[in-house]
């Protein structure tokens, strides 16, 4: 996994800073498509990614 900072993570996934924030924070949910972006951003499978994500 890639260790990138938000605004450079921002920048490869062609979004803004703070929408990532967002999404970390659970505020918003990204399509799929912004999912698999940020996956190929970090160099990871879109399973590693998902893995830890918990349904409620």
């Amino acid at each position: 996994m890639r260790k990138l900072t938000q605004t450079e993570l921002a920048h490869r996934v062609w979004k803004d800073r703070q929408y990532l924030y967002k999404i970390e924070k659970g505020k918003v949910t990204p399509n799929v498509f912004t999912i698999a972006m940020i996956a190929l951003a970090l160099d990871i499978s879109l399973s590693e990614l998902l893995e830890d994500v918990v349904l409620e």
